[in-house]
């Protein structure tokens, strides 16, 4: 059984997000899904070098759980998905400058909700308007996460899980 904790923009600032994501890398996350979003009918360059650069592990669109859906039945929908390796995070966080969720819209494009899976489980799901995220983890791994200095709440203000 896996346990809900809670996180806030201010748990991933800085080095915190990265440190996260190659945590959960290491402990068996396999893929990842965000928003790609861009203006119509306007070029979007900051969102084509990421699809250009995660083109080699994109993964066919799969139902997977969300957190945002207009109906809450409709949390599980197909989302585009990408295999987390060492290699595609890297090139995931060559695209973040202040914390993951910290991508502002514009001309160029950006992305939302990052979210992270486990053997087609949600393990991390971030969503950006609300600057809250959703970790779902063993009891031993919210420890060694609190240790790596990433902090987590039992509550959070906006989302639930």
């Amino acid at each position: 059984m896996l346990d809900v904790r809670f996180l806030s923009e201010h748990s991933l600032r800085g080095e915190r997000g990265p440190r996260l994501l190659r945590y959960l890398l290491a402990h068996g996350a396999d893929e990842f899904s965000i928003t790609v979003m861009a203006l119509q009918d306007t070029p979007a360059p900051f969102v084509d070098a990421f699809e250009d650069e995660l083109a080699p592990y994109e993964r066919a669109v799969t139902p997977r759980r969300t957190l945002t859906a207009s109906m809450p039945t409709d949390l599980v929908r197909p989302v585009r998905l990408w295999t987390l390796t060492d290699a595609s995070l890297e090139r995931l966080l060559s695209f973040v400058d202040e914390s993951l969720f910290y991508w502002p819209a514009g001309p160029d494009g950006w992305f939302e909700d990052l979210t992270i899976y486990r053997r087609g489980e949600l393990v991390l799901g971030l969503v950006s308007h609300e600057k809250e995220g959703v970790l779902r983890l063993a009891p031993n791994e919210h420890r060694e996460v609190a240790a790596l200095d990433i902090p987590s709440e039992a509550t959070a203000e906006s989302i639930g899980y």
